[in-house]
């Protein structure tokens, strides 16, 4: 006799795969709106936030070997001043919502970022004292330890300013103007000199030839002011109204605000050429030391390959020019000062990828002192005076460091809901192949 028994399965075990997968899908929500808010720039945006900390006051004037973007929760300059800067940086990248009108302080002896409203890249149309301790730009003066703007004279109302170049006592700007609705331009409309004191105005050169960036130097005495008239380099004595003009190699700007020798005696130019030999960008560009008298070479040549723009900004105590390198943004056309229609970008933002302050040597080997992963940098003159370099802290909120973690969090969080719903659909299809119920068949005599 056959006895049919109906036995109950053994109870399912419990499982993880069910709380996996909802943790999965709540980490898949939270990457999709953190991916949401980086493409629509809500999460990218500069939002300031008051420092964690005072400005550190103690360390000593240095210039940082890396500088970064600052970040999208760095403070404002103007609601939590430090007391001077060591780098003024610009860049059109730091922020989803643009970030051309920013301007990036980076404290003098500690690595403390702080951002504002800021009209003209930096060293080439906003630059700091050489004290560090003020910024002119479009916007005006600017008090950075107090925080405070003084605006230009009424006469400059309707004109757009671009700073190029303090005196060394701080008393004194060269500034490019012209009129605010002078768009696009080739090279600024003219020359000045402020009295940053009694805000006296000194016309100096009416059509400069020059390009923001590369028009004007003070010697180191503060006597004479160095800049292009007439397709060659006046020196004016400020005293007594003197003029010399120099001759130049074809093509040769001033070689920014740092040119001259130290003792006063030669200055810097700097001239472009196209290069077939000289990598992915064909441009070298000589920087050349000029007497000061005479125009005749008088002393070594620097040879900056592959670069997209140099400008000297002071000299280091080895008694080397220290200069800006500017590396091109991909597409970047080979680009000189006499080349219509793209010369207006060596002062741009937009043709710039990176730069790197250099120590530059005679002949074409240069040590790097600093790396900016911005396009635009200036750095105050007392700063390349001490000769003293830090280590330099990028900050943690800059949007590239935030959008490769946020890149790698989604990435990561839709590996594990792909490997957690997977192990699900195995574990269904694992009870699916075995009955609820089992029958056992006994033989009864």
């Amino acid at each position: 006799m056959l006895d049919d028994t109906l036995r109950p399965a053994p109870p399912r075990r419990g499982g993880w795969a069910a709380p996996a997968a909802l943790v999965s899908v709540t980490l898949a929500a939270i990457a999709g709106f953190l991916f949401l808010m980086m493409v629509t720039g809500g999460l990218l945006r500069w939002s300031p936030l008051p420092p964690g900390s005072p400005a550190d006051t103690s360390g000593r004037v240095s210039l940082p070997a890396e500088v970064g973007a600052p970040g999208i929760w760095t403070p404002d300059a103007m609601a939590h001043p430090i007391p001077a800067a060591a780098v003024l940086i610009s860049g059109n990248t730091w922020y989803a919502d643009d970030s051309e009108f920013y301007g990036g302080l980076v404290g003098a002896g500690a690595d403390d970022y702080r951002v504002l409203d800021n009209e003209g890249a930096a060293g080439m149309a906003s630059v700091l004292s050489p004290d560090g301790r003020r910024l002119a730009s479009g916007d005006g003066i600017l008090d950075i330890a107090a925080g405070r703007r003084t605006p230009y004279p009424r006469a400059w109302t309707d004109r757009e300013i671009a700073a190029q170049a303090w005196s060394p006592d701080g008393t004194r700007l060269v500034v490019t103007s012209r009129p605010v609705d002078d768009e696009p331009y080739a090279a600024p409309e003219s020359l000045a000199l402020l009295d940053t004191g009694i805000g006296a105005i000194t016309e100096l050169e009416g059509s400069s030839p020059g390009l923001d960036g590369w028009t004007a130097a003070f010697s180191p005495d503060g006597a004479r002011l160095a800049y292009p008239a007439g397709g060659r380099i006046r020196i004016l004595t400020l005293a007594s109204g003197a003029m010399l003009d120099i001759p130049t190699p074809g093509g040769a700007m001033p070689a920014g605000k740092g040119a001259w020798t130290r003792d006063g005696q030669g200055l810097l130019t700097v001239a472009g050429e196209h290069c077939d030999t000289c990598g992915d960008y064909p441009v070298s560009w000589t920087v050349t030391t000029l007497s000061a008298s005479t125009g005749a070479i008088a002393g070594p040549q620097y040879r900056l390959d592959g670069v997209y723009a140099v400008r000297v900004l002071g000299w280091w105590p080895s008694g080397r020019p220290v200069a800006v390198a500017y590396a091109p943004a991909p597409g970047t056309p080979a680009t000189l000062f006499d080349d219509p229609g793209t010369q207006a970008g060596l002062s741009g933002l937009t043709t710039v990828g990176t730069v790197r302050v250099l120590e530059l040597t005679p002949g074409s080997d240069h040590a790097e002192l600093a790396a900016a992963a911005t396009e635009s940098i200036d750095v105050a003159d007392d700063v390349l005076a001490a000769g003293t370099l830090r280590d330099g802290r990028r900050p943690l909120t800059s949007v590239d460091r935030l959008a490769t973690g946020v890149a790698w969090f989604v990435g990561l969080t839709a590996a594990a809901a792909l490997l957690t719903g997977a192990y699900a659909v195995a574990q269904r299809a694992s009870r699916r192949r075995s009955p609820g119920m089992s029958t056992g068949i006994a033989d009864s005599v």
